[in-house]
């Protein structure tokens, strides 16, 4: 089986009540694809995030790019973020 680079970049803030427990689900799910997957965590309000916010237009947290596209904002279902990966793989030529 062919090893799929994917990159997310995973908004969150610090005070978000739903931030961790889709991060939690995002690296489960990550894990579980069994391809090289790289997770950035990024704090969309601290002043290394800021502009990286602004540059995808991040106004709710969590929200996770990628490879450089926003795919989904706010709070997710685990169905959710598994529709996300899927087509970041499919994307991938898989």
């Amino acid at each position: 089986m062919k090893n799929v680079h994917i990159r997310v970049e995973f908004f969150y803030s610090k005070t978000c009540p739903h931030c961790l427990p889709a991060k939690k689900m995002l690296y489960e799910i990550v894990k579980d694809l069994e391809k090289t997957v790289e997770i950035e965590e990024i704090d969309a309000w601290s002043e290394k995030g800021g502009p990286l916010a602004e540059k995808y237009h991040v106004q709710v947290v969590p929200t996770i790019v990628v490879n450089g596209v926003k795919r989904a904002q706010g709070t997710l279902s685990r169905g959710q973020l598994i529709s996300v990966m899927r087509e970041a793989l499919q994307r991938q030529g898989h």
